[in-house]
């Protein structure tokens, strides 16, 4: 259980740092502005797709700090880490009125299995057990 709230808290850290590479990812792209529905729709698929690749390199880097010791424990993490990370989604979508936008996009499925993936690749170069 107490792995499982180590787990929780630096999930919060995923969460926190994905946000900043999202808010990164959207200063060279500007403004949505005025957008119809599919426009935004398009605009949060390209910043959620940008972002991927920043959250698969946070969840590896954080196993890595980690010290993460088998698959099972990297298995754990990515569960809890790409659950909270969908919910703040939830969350997210929900609060501002734009479920549909985010979640009938494919960046945040790609997002979401990138941030999976951070801790399995960690076990697989490390050769864990």
């Amino acid at each position: 259980m107490k792995k499982i709230l180590i787990d929780i808290l630096f999930g919060f850290v995923v969460i926190t740092v994905v946000t900043i590479f999202e808010f990164l990812v959207t200063l060279p792209l500007g403004d949505p502005g005025d957008l119809s529905s599919e426009g935004y729709s398009s605009f949060i698929n390209q910043e959620l797709l940008l972002t991927a690749l920043p959250a698969a390199f946070t969840t590896f880097t954080l196993t890595w700090l980690l010290k993460t010791k088998n698959v099972s424990n990297s298995l754990r993490k990515s569960i809890v880490w790409t659950t909270m990370l969908a919910l703040s989604f939830l969350f997210i979508g929900l609060g501002n009125g734009n479920l549909l936008e985010i979640f009938l996009t494919i960046g945040i499925y790609v997002l979401l299995a990138f941030t999976f993936a951070g801790p399995i690749i960690y076990a697989k170069i490390k050769h864990l057990e």
